[in-house]
């Protein structure tokens, strides 16, 4: 069963993993703050992220991951813990036309 959007673990997870930005904004923002978890998460963290919000969630996070949300050992893990088929990580592209 998912916790209302009341619970106060969610400001929690967001201030631990998010830390530089306001509870508010790092939870506008949920698909980096469920990478955040899954890079840098402990396991009870990571069991009280799922019943707020769901292993759908992490799914969602992790196919939409930005380049640089995860390093590469935490992104094998992940796709293997959720059975998803290996994909490549994302990269970040360099113009090497720009000035």
């Amino acid at each position: 069963m998912l916790a209302t959007q009341q619970d106060p673990e969610r400001e929690k997870l967001a201030r631990r993993y998010v830390w530089w930005r306001e509870p508010d904004a790092a939870l506008g923002d949920l698909p980096r703050l469920l990478c955040q978890i899954m890079a840098f998460g402990t396991a009870r963290d990571y069991v009280a992220a799922r019943r707020i919000w769901g292993e759908g969630a992490f799914k969602d996070a992790l196919g939409g991951a930005l380049p640089g949300a995860m390093d590469a050992r935490s992104w094998a893990y992940w796709h293997r813990y959720f059975k998803l088929p290996e994909r490549a990580m994302p990269t970040r592209c360099f113009d090497d036309a720009a000035p």
